[in-house]
């Protein structure tokens, strides 16, 4: 199934966190063609969440900016709340069922600590 826009543009923020990449790691590391990574990083500059450099030795390189770094820092918050938000009925349902079965072998889980 194929990457939504937003999941590409988390990867490449993430990727950009540690370090600025040059176009074709960046690709490589992502797992998006060069061709729609420019179209991505086109979309994140003009957001200014990237920005490019160049250097007279190095292409231009990218970068993640510090308004990029909050963007996906929230992203990913959201991302955890999110999961988190499933798990909490498995959570609150196993504290009800845990009385229940701890009645059926005649003790409390405390006496057995």
């Amino acid at each position: 199934m194929p990457r939504s826009k937003l999941e590409k543009y988390l990867s490449i923020l993430e990727n950009l966190v540690p370090a600025p990449q040059r176009l074709e790691k960046l690709s490589y590391i992502t797992s998006i063609e060069c061709r729609a990574l420019n179209q991505c990083l086109d979309f994140l500059m003009s957001h200014k969440l990237v920005e490019a450099r160049s250097s007279k030795k190095n292409k231009d390189t990218y970068a993640i900016t510090e308004r990029g770094l909050a963007v996906f820092k929230t992203l990913q918050a959201q991302k955890y709340f999110h999961r988190l938000r499933k798990i909490l009925p498995t959570i609150e349902e196993a504290y009800e069922v845990a009385p229940l079965l701890s009645t059926r072998t005649g003790g409390s889980p405390e006496d057995e600590i």
